[in-house]
């Protein structure tokens, strides 16, 4: 099975232009039309923290996610929406053979999705988390089907 966000990532890259051109809007309009200071020291601190969050949240979140686990092994490739063309430093490539793969967890909470991968090692098991925060909900059934029936075979043998 092989799919992919491609879809998402110009609403994702809206989502930065959101937030700023709300940020700008606001502050135009009470230093223009309401010509007064725009807030006092403390509403100003809690707005800016508040777009702070939000621009972090979409930052660690918000990335282009691609999952292949036709042949003999499963791929996830995850990149960041902004820069992305420039400099590819947020790449995380993770390729595991489908016979190491032992369980996996799906952690799903309201703003937030991860999948827990436990792979068999010379070590012991080894666990390793991918952000699918921005997957939509039929991939993620997807996903969990396809990864439901890799651990299967591998527990049958």
């Amino acid at each position: 099975m092989k799919f992919t966000n491609k879809r998402n990532v110009p609403l994702l890259k809206a989502g930065y232009i959101l937030l700023l051109t709300s940020m700008l809007a606001f502050f135009t309009y009470h230093f223009f039309v309401v010509n007064t200071t725009v807030l006092n020291n403390y509403q100003l601190t809690i707005l800016l923290i508040c777009y702070l969050v939000f621009f972090v949240y979409w930052y660690i979140n918000a990335k282009y996610i691609e999952y292949d686990s036709k042949g003999l092994g499963v791929v996830f490739v995850t990149k960041g929406i902004v820069l992305n063309d420039i400099s590819n430093y947020r790449e995380q490539r993770i390729e595991i053979p489908k016979n190491k793969l032992t369980n996996y967890k799906l952690v799903n909470r309201v703003l937030y999705k991860k999948v827990y991968l436990y792979i068999k090692g010379s070590s012991g098991i080894k666990k390793v988390g991918i952000n699918i925060s921005f997957l939509k909900t039929h991939k993620v059934k997807a996903l969990r089907a396809s990864l439901d029936k890799i651990v299967r075979e591998n527990s049958s043998k």
